[in-house]
Formats: C-alpha cells, structure tokens, sequence
C-alpha cells in the first residue's frame, strides 16, 4: 500500500503534467495531505530570496496548522548536475550556468522520508512547452535548505493550530482544497 507521501507525490505529478501541458509554465504551489483532504497553497510571487523564505516559512504554518502529514512543494527550476568523473561547479548559480536543465520539482516530506523527483521539461526550438520528460529520483543522503523542514518535528495541539489558522488569515493566506 503506498504511503501518504507516494500518493501525494503522485497527485503533484498528475497536477505539474497538466499545468505545464494547459499553460507552458507552472506556478509554484503547495499541496499538503491533511485529515480534510489535500489542501492547496500558491504565493504571489517567488521572484528574490526574501520571497522564497517567506513562501516557506507560510508553509511551516499551514503544514503545522492544518497537522498535515505530508507535503509536496511543485517548482519550476533550473538545475546543474555534476558531469561523470567531475565535481559539482558550485560557485555558478544554475541560472547562470551554460550546462542547466530546466526541470519541474517535487519536492516531498513526510515523517517518514523526504522524496525529491525531478521532472525535466522538454521545449521546442521556439521555447514553447512540448513536453515533461520522465521523473528522476534525485538522491541525497541529507537535505537541508530553506525548502527542508516543511512539517512540524511533533504534533501540533488544537489551540496552537487555531492560533497559526487565525495568523494565516490576517497575513492573507488563501487555502484551497484540492477539487476532486
């Protein structure tokens, strides 16, 4: 039987897929498995580093608030990979790098693992969307980094959920269910 995370990982794969097939690019979202379903979070925008920590950080609160059990953050995202028999340029950022993929990923946690897939994306000669190539496991034998840590290390008590839901709203956190 799969667990809440493969199934939640399988359902960001059957969302990023028909995203980027409808629009050609993806909007970054959230999806959080919770004893109400699967509920949907997307910011305004990730576009500086301060953006991307507080994308995260309202996750933490809508993961610890809603006690979900897993989740899934599904990025548009260029990466570099180390060449065979080489070491990992590091000092280029991969948005700058001539050797960089463009990729979809998924990047989950659970209590039980971390599961991160990479879904490259496949462009035309014109950079219109063609397709979304298989996914790759992409191992680690730690992650760490400001999109590491996304559920609370224990359960969250009733009170300190409606404290973190009633803080989400005054910040203008929108939740949606996914639609089924």
């Amino acid at each position: 039987m799969p667990s809440v995370l493969d199934t939640l990982i399988t359902e960001a794969t059957r969302y990023a897929r028909f995203t980027m097939k409808t629009s050609g690019c993806l909007a970054p979202i959230m999806m959080a498995a919770t004893d109400q379903g699967i509920i949907l979070f997307s910011p305004d925008n990730l576009s500086d580093t301060v953006a991307k920590d507080a994308f995260a950080n309202k996750v933490r609160l809508i993961t610890g608030s809603y006690g979900a059990s897993a989740v899934v953050l599904i990025l548009e995202s260029w990466i570099t990979k180390a060449k065979k028999c080489e070491k990992l340029d590091t000092e280029t950022p991969p948005s700058e790098s001539y050797d960089r993929e463009e990729v979809v990923v998924l990047i989950g946690q659970s209590a039980q693992c971390n599961i991160t897939h990479l879904l490259p994306i496949h462009r035309l000669g014109n950079g219109k969307f063609w397709n979304l190539g298989d996914a790759e496991d992409m191992p680690a034998d730690s992650f760490e980094g400001r999109f590491s840590g996304l559920l609370p290390p224990k359960p969250v008590d009733e009170k300190t959920r409606q404290m973190g839901k009633v803080l989400l709203e005054a910040m203008g956190v929108k939740i949606q269910k996914l639609a089924r």
